[in-house]
């Protein structure tokens, strides 16, 4: 076996890709903890639950505003 044959532990985990450095660390991790664990389709599940989320989010900002004025 050359040395280009060996397997090196730290090329079994894929490289994450770089972060706007205005993104929480801990959601880039979120992030890519479902991706590498669940793959696409995860991720998928992920995005849509977080549109939910974020929609209800919204809605309930927007009540907020409408019994403060």
């Amino acid at each position: 076996m050359s040395s280009s044959d060996s397997i090196d532990a730290s090329s079994d985990i894929p490289e994450q890709p770089e972060h706007s450095s205005d993104l929480d660390p801990a959601i880039a991790e979120a992030v890519d903890g479902v991706t590498n664990r669940f793959g696409t389709e995860g991720l998928e599940q992920m995005i849509a639950y977080a549109e939910k989320s974020l929609a209800e989010a919204r809605a309930a900002l927007e009540e907020l505003g409408e019994s403060g004025a």
